[in-house]
């Protein structure tokens, strides 16, 4: 299995006659082409600045890293990579583009609406029928690099050249650009501190909305994202209280994806390293 970076088309654009050429005020002139109803409702809404709204690994991501000038991991990377894994395939999940059915396996039309999302969904159809850990494992391998571009495109995260002393090279560091919105970490905070919704209080968590926010919270404690929040103690203990109990209430499929990288997090506290 491999995820493609990508194809660029490399075919040189012909070259446009003069009198086909036109300006910017004859541009803003003219009316808007009419978008079909169903283009409509597919299309996300951007935010007041434009920019597309975070989905759940992009979430996780900026929650699992600290620093304003400079991003460090809160955890050990190979522990944000298996979250990011997690949280491509919960964004799948949560757009019912694949189903658990105890493997992975494409369940709809084929239209997530990123790139990213598009060649994991692509791998899925691709080798259909792989176990949740042995897609958490491969897709771990880039996922945090491959989030952290998506979040670049979106100018959430923004690359920051500084000089390399030690090699006389250039190595590269990155920061967080201005959101428009709350901060994952202020979502969590609010999660775990506040009193909880009528969505999440009872029964089964069906509202998407809901889905996303437990999701992502249950990633963060399951890598150990949590513990690094500067949360205190009756804090900390009430967050894994709840974590065990909205994972009982889960759908199926999103149980079945955190309770692996929870797994693949303890398997990677019991194996030796140098």
């Amino acid at each position: 299995m491999s995820i493609d970076g990508g194809a660029v088309n490399g075919r040189r654009g012909r070259r446009l006659p003069r009198n086909n050429l036109v300006t910017a005020e004859e541009i803003a002139d003219r009316p808007d082409p009419p978008v079909p109803r169903g283009e409509q409702v597919a299309r996300e809404r951007p935010t007041r600045t434009g920019r597309i709204p975070l989905r759940l690994a992009d979430r996780y991501f900026l929650a699992a890293h600290a620093g304003a000038e400079r991003l460090t991991a809160r955890v050990d990377p190979a522990l944000v990579a298996l979250g990011c894994a997690g949280g491509l395939l919960a964004e799948l999940l949560l757009e019912d583009e694949i189903g658990v059915e105890p493997t992975v396996r494409p369940a709809g039309k084929g239209m997530p609406p990123d790139f990213l999302s598009w060649s994991v969904l692509r791998e899925i159809r691709n080798e259909p029928d792989h176990a949740v850990r042995t897609w958490i494992r491969y897709l771990a391998r880039t996922a945090t690099e491959k989030v952290r571009a998506r979040l670049t495109i979106t100018d959430v995260v923004r690359e920051v050249p500084v000089s390399g002393r030690w090699r006389g090279g250039s190595a590269v560091a990155w920061r967080t650009g201005a959101l428009d919105h709350r901060t994952p970490v202020e979502d969590l905070v609010d999660l775990f501190a506040h009193a909880e919704s009528a969505a999440t209080r009872s029964g089964m968590i069906t509202v998407p909305e809901a889905k996303a926010e437990v999701a992502l919270a249950l990633l963060a404690t399951g890598t150990g994202v949590t513990g690094r929040l500067g949360l205190s103690r009756p804090v900390l203990r009430q967050a894994e209280r709840r974590s065990e109990h909205w994972l009982q209430r889960l759908p199926g499929g999103l149980r079945t994806v955190v309770a692996e990288v929870a797994a693949a997090r303890e398997q990677w506290a019991m194996t030796p390293r140098r």
